[in-house]
């Protein structure tokens, strides 16, 4: 299972996914849930074509948005690009099954325990988080958008995402702890790095630079093509 200095642009950019600060229009309801499509203005929008699979890469750009602000990650760029990696914006992909060792003793079958959704990540067995399980303890794999439980199906990007940088966060985390003195973007490709090959990270320029390469492919082409302002990694 794929396992702060808060950036003041991404805040700013949630408030304008989520449509403001204190709610909607001048009837004080709340703002709507972010999901596909209903960021305006997108700063990470690129009009790029579909891909071969119909996808849109800009259909993931509000939760993006949304959770790299909640979890203090200074890049949401980079998310967008893992996530071209990871699935080609496919909601429902699965790949990697059986690759968690604590999963027997969660009594998950190997789905359960796979490489699941747009970021090919899924909860953390034997962890206290909630998200993406049912109440039975297991993972949620519902992929009907109509049914009750795809509001907390791991597949539903709105949960897949925030699980994928939660990781991610909790990786900078660690390698801050690990290798304190590097810069703020080499954290970012160490923890990028272990989302990948979790322990992958050996310095501060010692890292998972094959898939973070790959990553940052893609991150250079939407950067140019939305003008989102590119770190230099």
């Amino acid at each position: 299972m794929r396992q702060l200095t808060t950036s003041l642009f991404a805040v700013a950019l949630v408030a304008a996914c989520n449509g403001g600060g204190g709610g909607s229009g001048n009837d004080g309801a709340p703002p709507p849930t972010p999901d596909a499509g209903t960021c305006d203005p997108d700063p990470l929008k690129t009009n790029l074509p579909a891909l071969f699979n119909g996808n849109s890469v800009d259909m993931d750009d509000c939760p993006i948005l949304t959770f790299t602000a909640k979890y203090g990650e200074p890049d949401a760029m980079i998310f967008k690009a893992i996530i071209y990696v990871e699935s080609r914006f496919q909601f429902d992909a699965v790949g990697c099954t059986g690759n968690s060792g604590c999963c027997p003793q969660s009594g998950w079958s190997d789905e359960e325990c796979a490489c699941l959704g747009s970021m090919q990540t899924g909860p953390a067995c034997g962890g206290t988080s909630t998200l993406g399980l049912l109440s039975n303890g297991h993972v949620d794999l519902d992929t009907d958008q109509t049914s009750a439980d795809w509001a907390n199906s791991v597949f539903n990007p709105q949960v897949n995402i925030e699980l994928g940088i939660a990781g991610i966060a909790g990786n900078r985390a660690q390698v801050k702890k690990q290798f304190p003195g590097c810069t703020e973007d080499q954290y970012t490709m160490m923890a990028v790095g272990n989302f990948n090959s979790y322990g992958s990270t050996k310095s501060c320029t010692d890292y998972n630079t094959t898939y973070d390469d790959a990553v940052l492919d893609a991150y250079n082409q939407y950067s140019a093509a939305s003008g989102w302002p590119a770190h230099a990694y």
